[in-house]
C-alpha cells in the first residue's frame, strides 16, 4: 500500500461508517474522570475525529460549538453525514500540525490519533495552542503497561505484514481474527475489559481488530512517555488515569 496511516483509516472509515450506543460508552472510558456533563456550554476541538462519533456525544452533552477535523477526505465525508444534524459543528480537512493558535477553544480532545503520528509531541502543542487559558486539553492513547502480551506475539504481524498490503487484504484477516476473538468472548470471565468487548456485533468487534492491523505507525507508551507529551508546554496535569488497565488518559489544564 503507497499511501499513509490516514488513508487506511479513510478506508476503514468510509466501510465502518455508523455510529452505536456503545460509541458514547467507551467515550465516557476515554475522557475519565471527566463526565459528559464537563461539555455543556463549552466549544471544543475534535483532533483526528474519524467518524464523528465523539464530537456527536460532545454536542448531544450540551456543548456550545465544536470544530472536528480529520486528513482524509472520506472520512471528513463520513463525519459530516454523521454530525449533519448538528449545524454548531463544523467539519472539515485538516492537518493537525496545521491548527492555528488562538482557536478560542474550552476544550481539545484528541482520542486514539496521536499514537500514530510522527511528530506527536508538535501535534500536542498545536492542541494547546488552540485552546484558551483555563482550557482542558484531553489525550487518550495506547499504553504499554498492560499490552505486553499484545506488543510482543501481535503487533509483530501488524508491523511486517497489515500495514504494508491492500487494505482489503488486511479487512479479510481481520474478519478471520475476530473469528477467534468472537469464540473467546462467548467463555465466562471476570475481566471488565473482555466484557466490554463481548458487547460488540461481530461487525464492531471486526472494525476494533481492523483498526489494530491498519497503522503504518502505532506507539505504545509507558506512563513517563506520556507525560513528556505536555513537558515544557503550558499546561497542569489534572489527572492521568490508566484506563482499562491498557492506555492513557491525560487531562491537563492550560495555564
Amino acid at each position: 500500500m503507497s499511501g499513509g496511516t490516514e488513508e487506511a483509516f479513510g478506508f476503514a472509515w468510509d466501510f465502518y461508517h455508523e455510529i452505536i450506543p456503545l460509541h458514547k460508552e467507551q467515550f465516557e472510558g476515554w475522557i475519565t474522570p471527566l463526565p459528559l456533563s464537563f461539555f455543556a456550554g463549552k466549544r471544543f476541538l475534535d483532533a483526528g475525529c474519524g467518524i464523528g462519533r465523539n464530537s456527536l456525544w460532545a454536542l448531544e452533552a450540551g456543548a456550545a460549538s465544536g470544530r472536528a477535523f480529520d486528513f482524509d477526505p472520506r472520512t471528513v465525508a463520513v463525519a459530516r453525514r454523521n454530525l449533519a444534524g448538528h449545524p454548531s459543528c463544523a467539519v472539515d480537512l485538516c492537518s493537525i500540525y496545521d491548527l492555528e493558535a488562538g482557536g478560542g477553544f474550552d476544550i481539545a480532545f484528541c482520542i486514539g490519533v496521536l499514537q500514530h503520528l510522527q511528530r506527536p509531541k508538535d501535534a500536542v502543542r498545536r492542541l494547546v495552542d488552540a485552546l484558551e487559558p483555563g482550557g482542558t486539553l484531553i489525550l487518550w492513547v495506547y499504553a504499554r503497561e498492560g499490552n505486553e502480551g499484545y506488543l510482543r506475539w501481535a503487533d509483530p504481524l501488524r508491523h511486517y505484514v497489515t500495514s504494508r498490503i491492500h487494505p482489503a487484504l488486511t479487512l479479510a484477516l481481520a474478519r478471520a481474527l475476530t473469528a477467534l476473538l468472537w469464540l473467546r468472548l462467548r467463555l465466562p470471565s471476570r475481566d471488565r475489559y473482555l466484557g466490554l468487548l463481548a458487547k460488540r456485533s461481530f461487525r464492531h468487534m471486526e472494525a476494533m481488530v481492523f483498526d489494530q492491523l491498519l497503522p503504518h505507525i502505532s506507539h505504545y507508551w509507558s506512563r513517563p512517555e506520556v507525560l513528556s507529551l505536555v513537558e515544557g508546554l503550558p499546561v497542569r496535569v489534572r489527572h492521568l488515569t490508566h484506563t482499562h488497565a491498557m492506555s492513557w488518559t491525560l487531562v491537563a489544564e492550560k495555564q
